[in-house]
C-alpha cells in the first residue's frame, strides 16, 4: 500500500511516504513556512520512490487543532492531490497523532501545541485512549489538571516551552523524542 502523510499544523513540518518497497520521512521545524516546502517535498518523495501520485492508495493529513493557515495548506494540498489522482484522503486529529506510539507509557500522555495568546491546545491520553476532549487552556489550567496524576509525559513540539512555565515535579517528564524536530 502506498501512503503519503503530512502534517503542517504546527511549526514542525512532517511528511512520510510508505510504499511496499520504500519508507521516506522528514521532519523539521520550519517556523510556519510550510507553503514554501510541502509540494516540493511531496514531489521529492514521489520521485525518490519511483511512484506517481496516481499510484498512491491513501493520502493522510492532520485535521487540527493547530495553525489555521497550516491546516488550510495541508487540507488544500491533500484535496488537490486526491481529486487529481483519484486517491482517497483522510484526516487524523493532530493531538491523536502526537500521542500515537506512546501507548506503552504507564501514566497520562499530554501532547501540547502552542495556541498563542498564552494558551495551549492539548488533550489527555492513557494507554493510547483519549480520556479528555481537545482542550484550549491556559497553562495554569493544564497544570491544575495534570498535577494529581502519578506519571505524566509531556510531548509534542511545544512540550519544552510549556515545561519552562512550570516547576517540573518528579511525576512529570518530557518526551525526549517528540518535543522537537
Amino acid at each position: 500500500m502506498n501512503v503519503l502523510a503530512f502534517d503542517t499544523s504546527t511549526s514542525v513540518f512532517s511528511i512520510c511516504l510508505e510504499t511496499s518497497v520504500h519508507h521516506f520521512e522528514f521532519s523539521c521545524n520550519l517556523g510556519y513556512k510550510h507553503s514554501e516546502t510541502l509540494v516540493s517535498e511531496i514531489d521529492n518523495f514521489l520521485t525518490r520512490s519511483g511512484i506517481l501520485c496516481s499510484e498512491l492508495d491513501l493520502i493522510v493529513c492532520a485535521s487540527g487543532p493547530g495553525s489555521f493557515t497550516g491546516l488550510r495548506i495541508a487540507m488544500a494540498t491533500a484535496k488537490g492531490l486526491s481529486l487529481g489522482s483519484n486517491t482517497p484522503f483522510v484526516t487524523v486529529p493532530t493531538l491523536n497523532m502526537m500521542a500515537y506510539g506512546l501507548e506503552y507509557f504507564d501514566g497520562i500522555v499530554v501532547p501540547l501545541i502552542d495556541a498563542r495568546k498564552e494558551r495551549y491546545y492539548t488533550a489527555l491520553f492513557s494507554k493510547g485512549e483519549k480520556i479528555s476532549d481537545d482542550l484550549d487552556w491556559a497553562p495554569k489550567d493544564i497544570i491544575t489538571k495534570i498535577k494529581d496524576y502519578e506519571r505524566v509525559l509531556l510531548t509534542g513540539p511545544d512540550a519544552q516551552g510549556f515545561a519552562e512555565l512550570m516547576v517540573l515535579s518528579n511525576n512529570i517528564s518530557i518526551d525526549p523524542f517528540k518535543n522537537k524536530a
